[in-house]
């Protein structure tokens, strides 16, 4: 089933590994993907409870752990000039959630393209169904997608503590 979303929500139980392997992004401005938690992530040996990886600067297949049970959202952003913009004019994430993988195919705000980011997703442990974000909720209230303040800061992961 393919979805259209600003934020994709997906269940995730502790010490699930999520492996985001990016396929393609385009050369117009800098993409990124933000992987946001109520608790920390783990990438490498840092860990952050919000991590954005930059179709410039990441891997093209980053690992991340997650330490405990929730939500995990996921947007794409992208750098104009200075500023980085999310949820701006026609950007969306269209979700694949076909078998165990998700695909995500973003477009940044400028238009034109759908596939400003391409990136895949797979979970080492089940994880559930994403969940819209752009209708009512049991309440009748707008749903209002959980995010970042614009711009996002750019500060580095903390360093894990060493047990």
């Amino acid at each position: 089933m393919t979805q259209h979303l600003d934020v994709v929500r997906v269940g995730v139980a502790a010490a699930t590994t999520v492996t985001v392997k990016r396929c393609t992004a385009t050369d117009a401005r800098p993409q990124g993907l933000v992987l946001d938690a109520d608790s920390m992530l783990r990438v490498a040996d840092h860990a952050s409870p919000r991590v954005v990886l930059w179709n410039t600067t990441a891997p093209d297949t980053v690992e991340i752990v997650t330490t405990a049970a929730g939500e995990l959202r996921i947007w794409n952003v992208w750098r104009d000039g200075d500023l980085i913009q999310a949820w701006q004019g026609c950007s969306g994430i269209e979700v694949d959630d076909e078998g165990d993988d998700l695909g995500l195919c973003c477009t940044d705000g400028h238009g034109g393209s759908s596939g400003d980011l391409v990136v895949r997703l797979s979970f080492d442990r089940a994880w559930t169904q994403p969940a819209t974000d752009d209708g009512p909720d049991d309440s009748g209230q707008e749903s209002v997608p959980t995010g970042p303040a614009l711009p996002i800061p750019s500060t580095p992961p903390r360093p894990v503590p060493k047990e």
